[in-house]
Parts: C-alpha cells; sequence; structure tokens
C-alpha cells in the first residue's frame, strides 16, 4: 500500500490542474493523465477476467478468504478450506481479507463452489445449467484437491498465525512429497529455525538482546539514530539464518522433516551429488507455544491479514520455477558453502547418469550410506534431478513425485494486453488500450475499486455517453463531474477531492483518496467512451499468437463422420490415438466439427451444445482429452450459419470466443458458409475473420485460429498476420486425380472453389503460393483422406508425403477405432512426419512439372519437388501422376537450382550441386502389415519397445524426444534408410508406382569436395 506521501497525491494534484480545463475530448483527457503518470508503478500486470476452474488442476498461485471461511478459534475444530485463483482473489474477493498461499500443485479453484458461501459466488465462471457467465455457486468442488494448514492461516511446523505486519525474515517452501494426511507437511512454508528444531522461542528471545553499538560517526556526537537506521538493523537481524541451516544460495529447494519422514527412501540422498548435508532437527523446539487465532506471541490481540511471504503477486510477475521463493537475499555462509563443496569432493564426481538409471545390478542407490534414525531435513541443490537411481527398483518412488523427475510448470495469469506487447502507457495504443492502462498504472487496491466501479457504472454511463457518440461533440471533463455528482448526489464530495493534494496528515491523506476515487471514476467513464468508439481493422494488423511454429496435427471428425458425431465418438478417437502411439507422433489435436450444436442459442446468446450428442456438455469432453494429454479443437463458421446450417458466429465473435475459451478448447477451425455476402475483396473477408482471431485473443487462451474460407480473397495474401492457417482451396474428397464439375477450377486465383475437389486438382493450385507458407501461419490443404477407401495404397502415400512437404497441416480423417494396418503405417511414418514438422519451416517448391501419359481421366504429370530442412539437409519428392510406373530422373542441379543464382542473376559459390549426398529412402522403413496390425490389436510390448527404442526403425516418440532433436542425434527412425549416394553434378534415379511418389532426405557427405567444373 502506499502512504500519504506517494504518488497518490501526486496522482489528486494532477485531477485539480485536469479540472481547469474547460472542455476536452477523451482522448485528450486520457493522454493528459497517462502522461503525468508514466512512472507510476503497474500494480496489476496480469487480467482477471477469467477463473482458472475450467483448466482443471494446476500449479498455480492461490488465496484463502478468511472472510468467507474464518479459520476456527482452534486447530482441532472442523473447518472448511478452499483456495481461490488469482483471477477470483481480485473479482471475486477483492474486498475480502486474503492469505496469499503461492503456489500449490494440482489444484482446481475452489470459488464457486460449496466449499465457498453461496453469498460469495463466482462472478467469472460460466452457469453449467444456463450457459451465462456469472454468479456461480454451490457447484461441486475438485476431488483432487488437496489442503493444509496454510489455508487457515496457520504456517511451518510451528503452526503459528502469518501475521504481515510483525513477520520479517525469510520463510521457505517445502517440496511437498506428502500430504497433511500422510504425515507430510502439503508444501507448507518453514521458518529456517523452526526447521532445525530450534522453536520461535529462541527467535523472540533474540528479539529482546540489544542491539550492538553503533560505530556510525554521525552518533558520536550523542545525535539519536535515525527511524530508517533503527529499521535497517532490526531487518539485518531478523535477516540472520540460525546456525546450521545452509546459506541460500546453496540449495534450490527443501524437503522437511514430516515429508522426509513420510518418504524414508530419500534420506539416503542426503550428502551424494546433488544433495546437501542433512540437517537435523534438534529437541530444542518447544511448539506448545503455539498461539490460537487473535493472539500473537506477545499476548496482544492481532488481526490476520494477507501473506506477504514475496512481493504480490499483483505486483510483479509470477516465478514459474522457483520451487520454494525466497523472500529475503542474505549473504552465503561461507564456511557451510565450503564444507558442501567438501563433502561432494568426496564422491565420484565421474558418477554418471547412465549408473543411476541403470539395472539393478548397478542400483546408485545401493551404493549409498544407510542413513541415521534421526529426524532430517533434505536441501536439494539445482541439478538434483539428474542424480537420482532410476533402476526398476527405484524409479516406482520416483514416479509417485513427478516434481521429482522433471521441473513442474506453474500456471501464469495472462498478462494484460498493454504488457504482454510490451507497450508503454502513454500515448500508445487505442482509446480503450489507454482506458485500461490507466487502471493498470495504480495502486493494486485503488485498481480493484476503479473496475468496480467501472463493472457497477457501465451501463448508466453509455447511456450518459450516447449522445455526444451520436452528435460527435467532445465530452468535456466538466460534463463528466457534472454526471458523477448528479448520479451520487455529491456535489461537494467530488469538488472537495479535486481540490485535494496539497497538504499531509490523515486529513490531506482521506482527501487524497476521494480524489484518487472521484479520478478513478472518471477513468472508467472514458473506458465505457472507448466502448462505444467504433474500431476500424487496419489490413495487416498482427495479431499473431505464437503457435503452430510446425503445421498441427491432429484429427478431425467431418471426413469420416459428418453430422454422426457425439461424445462417445470423440472420446474412443482420443484413446486409440493415445493407445496406437499416434498423440506421440505428434497428432495432439482432436477436433469436432460441424453439428455439435442446438439449432438455438441460450438466452443469454451464447452456443449451447446438442444435449443428446453431449450429455455432459461439451467441458466435461475436453477435460477428458486433456486428461489424455491431448489437445481438443471445434468448429464454427464466419457466417449466420454453419455449412450444416446450425447457429454460427457472425456477429457473435465476442461471446462466442468466450464460450470456446471456457469450454477449454485449443483450436477453432472457422468455416465460410452463409457470410451474409461479405466476401468479394480481401478487406472484407479479413475484417469478417480478423474479427474472431481478435476475439479468440482477447479471451487470454492459446487457440490455434484455422481459417476455412476456400482460398476465397487469397487469404495466403494477409491472413498471416491473423490466423494460424487457412485453407487455399475448396473442399478435398477421397480421390486421387478424378476431375469433378463440383471444383471447376484447377489455378489458384478462382472465384468458384468449390467442393469435391482432387488431391491432384488441390496440389496444382498450391504449387504456386507455397512460399506463403511459414512458420505459424500455414498453407492448408484440407484434412486428409488417407484410409477412407477411395484410393489405392501408392495414392494414400502420396497423398500424405505431398501433404508433409508442403507443410500443410496433417489432420487425419479417417475412422481411427477401425483403421486397417496399411492405413496406420502410412499416417505413422516418422521418417515423413519429421520432414512436416522440420523446424526450418520451409515449405516445398514444385521445380518442374511435365506431362505424362494421360490415365483413364484425361490426367497425367510428373514432378519434381525440393524442400531445404534445417542443419543443411534437404527433402525431394519424385512424384508420378502418370498412367503407369515410370523411372525418374532428378540433376542435383535441378534440385538446387534455387541456388544457382542470386535474385538479381549473380552465380553464386560454391554450390550444393557440387559435392556428393547420400541418399536416404523415407518409406524404406514402413512397417509391415503384421507389426501394424499388432498394435492396432492392442499389443503394448510392441509398441513400448519401438516406441522407447532410440534405434528403432519404425516408430517414434516425439513427446520424450522432439524431432529437432531426433534428426541432430540421427534416429534411424526419422532419416529413413540409406539406399545410396549421389557424386558432384550426378542424378538421383527413382522407379515410382503410377500415382505414386519417391521421397529421399538428401545429407551431404562428410569431407565432400568441390567438383572440378566449380573450382574452375
Amino acid at each position: 500500500m502506499e502512504n500519504g506521501n506517494g504518488d497518490s497525491a501526486q496522482n489528486g494534484r494532477r485531477l485539480a490542474r485536469s479540472d481547469s480545463h474547460d472542455s476536452q475530448t477523451a482522448s485528450e483527457f486520457i493522454n493528459s493523465q497517462l502522461q503525468l503518470e508514466a512512472d507510476a508503478r503497474e500494480a496489476l500486470p496480469y487480467a482477471f477476467d477469467h477463473c482458472t476452474q475450467p483448466l482443471g488442476p494446476l500449479r498455480q498461485t492461490l488465496f484463502s478468504c478468511l472472510t468467507c471461511n474464518p479459520p476456527p478459534k482452534s486447530t482441532s475444530d472442523p473447518y472448511t478450506s478452499a483456495g481461490v485463483c488469482y483471477s477470483c482473489s481480485i473479482a471475486c474477493h477483492g474486498e475480502h481479507e486474503l492469505v496469499e498461499l503461492f503456489n500449490k500443485r494440482n489444484f482446481t479453484c475452489d470459488c464457486g463452489t460449496t466449499r465457498l458461501p453461496a453469498t460469495s459466488p463466482c462472478t467469472l465462471r460460466l452457469d453449467p445449467v444456463t450457459g451465462i457467465k456469472g454468479p456461480v455457486h454451490s457447484q461441486p468442488a475438485a476431488e483432487g484437491n488437496t489442503y493444509n494448514q496454510n489455508f487457515k492461516n496457520r504456517f511451518c511446523g510451528c503452526e503459528e498465525l502469518y501475521d504481515p505486519h510483525t513477520e520479517k525474515g525469510t520463510m521457505f517452501q517445502c517440496f511437498g512429497l506428502a500430504r497433511e494426511s500422510e504425515g507430510g507437511c502439503g508444501e507448507d512454508w518453514w521458518h529456517p529455525e523452526c526447521i532445525i528444531g530450534h522453536g520461535r522461542t529462541r527467535l523472540r528471545a533474540k528479539k529482546t538482546e540489544p542491539l550492538p553499538e553503533s560505530t556510525d560517526e554521525s552518533l558520536g556526537n550523542g545525535s539519536e539514530p535515525t527511524p530508517n537506521q533503527d529499521e535497517e538493523e532490526e531487518d539485518a537481524r531478523e535477516e540472520e539464518l540460525p546456525p546450521g541451516f545452509p546459506a541460500e544460495d546453496d540449495f534450490e529447494t527443501f524437503v522437511c522433516y514430516k515429508c522426509v519422514d513420510a518418504n524414508p527412501w530419500i534420506k539416503r540422498y542426503a550428502s551424494s551429488t546433488g544433495f546437501l548435508p542433512p540437517v537435523l532437527k534438534s529437541e530444542e523446539k518447544t511448539s506448545n507455544d503455539r498461539p490460537e487465532l487473535g493472539d500473537d506471541p506477545s499476548g496482544n490481540e492481532t488481526t490476520s491479514t494477507a501473506v506477504t511471504h514475496q512481493e504480490s503477486i499483483h505486483d510483479a510477475p509470477l516465478d514459474k520455477t522457483d520451487p520454494g521463493t525466497k523472500t529475503i537475499t542474505t549473504p552465503p555462509d561461507n564456511s557451510l558453502k565450503r564444507r558442501a563443496e567438501d563433502n561432494e569432493d568426496s564422491h565420484d564426481p565421474t558418477q554418471s547418469k547412465k549408473a543411476k538409471t541403470g539395472t539393478n545390478q548397478n542400483c546408485y542407490y545401493e551404493s549409498l550410506p544407510e542413513p541415521g534414525d534421526e529426524l532430517v531435513s533434505l536441501f536439494l541443490k539445482e541439478d538434483f534431478r539428474d542424480h537420482f537411481c532410476r533402476c526398476a527398483n527405484c524409479y516406482p518412488n520416483l514416479r509417485k513425485h513427478p516434481q521429482l523427475l522433471e521441473e513442474e510448470e506453474s500456471y501464469e495469469p495472462p498478462l494484460s494486453e498493454e504488457e504482454e506487447n510490451g507497450r508503454g502507457s502513454v500515448g500508445t495504443g487505442s482509446l480503450l488500450d489507454r482506458g485500461e492502462a490507466a487502471l493498470n498504472n495504480v495502486d493494486r487496491v485503488r485498481a480493484i475499486e476503479g473496475v468496480m466501479v467501472y463493472n457497477h457504472l457501465k451501463d448508466k454511463v453509455k447511456s450518459f455517453l450516447q449522445p455526444f457518440a451520436e452528435s460527435g461533440q467532445a465530452v468535456g471533463a466538466e460534463d463528466i463531474k457534472a454526471y458523477f455528482e448528479k448520479l451520487r448526489g455529491d456535489e461537494q464530495g467530488i469538488k472537495s477531492a479535486a481540490m485535494a493534494g496539497s497538504g499531509s496528515g490523515n486529513e490531506d491523506n482521506r482527501r487524497e483518496q476521494s480524489a484518487n476515487m472521484a479520478h478513478l471514476m472518471i477513468r472508467a467513464c472514458l473506458l465505457s467512451a472507448a466502448l462505444l468508439a467504433p474500431v476500424t481493422v487496419a489490413l495487416g494488423s498482427t495479431s499473431y499468437n505464437g503457435l503452430a511454429k510446425t503445421p498441427p496435427m491432429g484429427w478431425d471428425n467431418w471426413n469420416a463422420y459428418g453430422c454422426d458425431i457425439d461424445a462417445d465418438v470423440l472420446l474412443e478417437t482420443a484413446e486409440k490415438m493415445v493407445d496406437f502411439g499416434l498423440r506421440d507422433l505428434g497428432y495432439k489435436y482432436v477436433i469436432l466439427d460441424d453439428c455439435w450444436q442446438n439449432m438455438q442459442r441460450s438466452p443469454n446468446g451464447s452456443l449451447v451444445a446438442n444435449a443428446t450428442k453431449f450429455p455432459d456438455g461439451i467441458k466435461a469432453v475436453s477435460d477428458q482429452i486433456h486428461d489424455m494429454g491431448l489437445m481438443f479443437g471445434m468448429y464454427s463458421s464466419a457466417g449466420m450459419y454453419t455449412c450444416a446450417q446450425y447457429p454460427a458466429s457472425l456477429g457473435h465473435e465476442t461471446i462466442d470466443a468466450q464460450t470456446f475459451a471456457d469450454w477449454g478448447i485449443d483450436y477453432l477451425k472457422y468455416d465460410n458458409c452463409y457470410n451474409q455476402g461479405q466476401e468479394g475483396t480481401s478487406k472484407l473477408s479479413f475484417d469478417r475473420y480478423n474479427t474472431m482471431s481478435q476475439a479468440l485473443n482477447k479471451t487470454g487462451r492459446p487457440i490455434h485460429f484455422g481459417m476455412c474460407n476456400w482460398g476465397k480473397d487469397y487469404p495466403w495474401n494477409w491472413a498471416q498476420t491473423m490466423a494460424n492457417s487457412w485453407r487455399m482451396s475448396g473442399d478435398v474428397y477421397d480421390s486421387f486425380d478424378r476431375p469433378d464439375d463440383r471444383c471447376p477450377c484447377t489455378t489458384y486465383d478462382c472465384e468458384l472453389p468449390g467442393f469435391h475437389c482432387s488431391i491432384m486438382n488441390i496440389i496444382g493450385k498450391v504449387a504456386s503460393i507455397v512460399d506463403k507458407g511459414q512458420p505459424g501461419a500455414w498453407n492448408d490443404l484440407d484434412a486428409l483422406e488417407v484410409g477412407n477407401g477411395g484410393m489405392t495404397d501408392d495414392e494414400y502415400k502420396a497423398h500424405f508425403s505431398m501433404w508433409a512437404m508442403i507443410k500443410s497441416p496433417l489432420i487425419m480423417g479417417t475412422n481411427i477405432p477401425k483403421m486397417t494396418a496399411s492405413t496406420y503405417s502410412i499416417l505413422a511414418n516418422p521418417a515423413v512426419i519429421a520432414i512436416s514438422q522440420d523446424s526450418a519451416g520451409t515449405p516445398a517448391v514444385r521445380v518442374w512439372n511435365r506431362k505424362a501419359e494421360l490415365d483413364e481421366y484425361d490426367q497425367g504429370s510428373i514432378s519434381l519437388w525440393v524442400m531445404a530442412l534445417s542443419g543443411g539437409d534437404y527433402a525431394i519428392a519424385l512424384l508420378n501422376a502418370g498412367a503407369k510406373e515410370l523411372q525418374l530422373n532428378a540433376t542435383l542441379e535441378e534440385i538446387f537450382i534455387d541456388k544457382a543464382t542470386t535474385a538479381g542473376g549473380a552465380t553464386r559459390g560454391p554450390l550444393p550441386s557440387s559435392k556428393g549426398w547420400d541418399i536416404y529412402d523415407l518409406w524404406a522403413n514402413r512397417m509391415d502389415d503384421t507389426m501394424a496390425s499388432s498394435i492396432l490389436q492392442g499389443n503394448a510390448t510392441i509398441m513400448g519397445s519401438m516406441m522407447n527404442t532410440t534405434n528403432s526403425t519404425m516408430l517414434y516418440n516425439a513427446t520424450e524426444t522432439p524431432y529437432a532433436d531426433g534428426v541432430k542425434q540421427n534416429n534411424t527412425a526419422l532419416l529413413g534408410v540409406k539406399t545410396s549416394s549421389v557424386d558432384a553434378m550426378g542424378t538421383i534415379q527413382a522407379t515410382v508406382a503410377r500415382h505414386g511418389i519417391a521421397m529421399y532426405r538428401l545429407r551431404a557427405q562428410a569431407g565432400a569436395s568441390l567438383s572440378k567444373r566449380d573450382e574452375l
């Protein structure tokens, strides 16, 4: 909280100066305020408009509301604990007494549940019955939440009440290996003196010790120490760590003696590499001194207030990685540090991870000395995870505690738009942006007050501002003041507030707060003015969301099921994607296409799922899919209706985007049917799709935005700035090259995209615009037809290969539970997928396209496609769309034609064609039908052996090792089979089946020299 001499007083004076103007526009008023407040700290950097409950269990910062759930007088009395997320602590409990608990793992927000009174509902959640956002109360609480004494505002083994006004020094959070019910502490915060068993009585006694005499020369003349000097000396004494406690810089986190005692196996690691010597708990502690609620250690009655172990989360960015936040930096204890280093030297520094993950015969754990029976706490170094034994006997102990195996991710609320874009507060952004910045640049309490004022008054303010908006007349500061005077019946109060800020003391402080409240009310009014202003979207304005750095992979139900879709189909498919190893190959999205909706929206205007198809709602399906390690996508259209004539999102973008976000979707396929004629120019289409793009971004949830406008109005020229992918053609159908009058165009510049477009039709159209695709924004050739029965095996191989080469999203469209072995072995080819997911993000280009013997549909061509890969490799595809099997040739000069000259025509050198290359066949390791059938029939043994073997040639686990890393490690499943080499200036030859493909990775030969031709 700021004192009376801080920025608040300045704000009051600024308000008085602003009031001296007769009139000004809303923009001018905000600019004048923000220019004077440019140095104000931004106390609310995070958005607080979404409860985290829809996201399920997270490691997140929590608050306990003591107003809603007052703790009992005695710790033995029954008590219902509850924790609320960051957003709810502000929006729903902003006026309450809160305890900040910081990070707790696997916790779902309790706001709006039976663990809190119905009189304190959640205003941020959607009511599961009505679909309306807030107020929600009396909902079932998450069953997986666990609670400890922190929720009662008690901390540490001493069980003291935390009072931020009297508590000083550092507290440390235990890594939390056991719940309270299991004998542990449940991620409690500990005083260092209590960890070693000294108890708080020693600290209280230490507080009564006289301070050492000051040596400050300023006190030599009998002058009194200044208040600041007293505070500094007192703080220094409080910060001193007790003897025997490690220096803070020596450890990353610690496990308290309670959690160690509940997991005695971990005690053996004390003093080993990655761990400090054990810290014994002595018997000096007297825990019976524990104060009850309302008493401090001296017996004086106190009031429990918010915990401030560190600078509040509302005032500073969250730390995602520190498992135990340290609030005060203390000088390292050099003697302790030396002892820790000496202890490390006593162990073999060459002990390898391989030994620690070896067989039982080589169990690293068994080589450690047996621990004693004492109660000890363990202090873990930064690299402690690298030194656990992971043999068959030891690994089960680690598996129970995922935080021991890998670093945890903590949920961080989305930054406000101003923070996220890194823009300043002054003179930047739209009028709405600047109005929001005005609220962000004030103290937390005053900011919350301002937001509440805005929420209460915005509707009334809109009616006041409407005449100004319609007439174009400037809104004067005096107009706003007069309106609020009338609204509040408090003319004298505002006039007095406007004059505040020139004095000091309590009376001036009260005037200052009144002035600032009026100031915030005016800001709220101006923010409403911004909401009334028309928004013009400039062509090319960016809304890039950082997703889809490589083309997305997943499954969409439309090609296989159409409208015959329900929750059971989605969940069965998701389960099979996991069981078959498809998830770990990278197929992460499960996308629900059209026909999921009711025919009518809810009374509040939101979309509603068909209750017969989705009896538990969309959110339940989304949660289950997320629980499988997959991501969930949905469908709507930028029109009045979807293509199946269900309600769509044109004109409802904001509410629909929020509904999708609240349901937890990760991907939106956004179609183009019934668009009310809002197409025909790039600007019309851009604005229509950009409205949804911006609405999705404002929800704060990362959602892949997949435009499905069939290539209308040339989206490859403008969609990169507001979408992650765009359909560049009409709908695909299950045919290799059969012409269809419903897909009349054969080139990209098409006015009638149609549908029923064959594979070769789409490939022919995209060839001219492949360069428009880039990381984060891809040409979408439509979902894969592999496995749907309309093509031959060779045709499906060519189809899948070309989608990968061109960097289209790889969205499966077949019946996954019933897929055949041949279908599986195509979709699960990691060598081809690695081309799609290559980090360079460069789509293949068609080097040449030549006529071939015509097939039964009078179609026939052959073509060479080339893609530059990361690390200097290349991929090539020889596509035979002719009537018969052919031998196709590609010279290195043709393959590297783009390297031969610069844009200006000057020769480059040396050329890739001037050295030799090794050739790897990307289909040579294709899984045979016997192996594929075994996997589809549930043979987990075979699946596990292939997925977990480094040198597997058939399957790959990209969840465990990303494709980029696997290629660097020369994983054979990704490189394919080396079949031959080609000398400098040579030719690659391949026999390619009718309607088939030959696909290769080229890797430069080690030590290859330039050819004679390039040396001349």
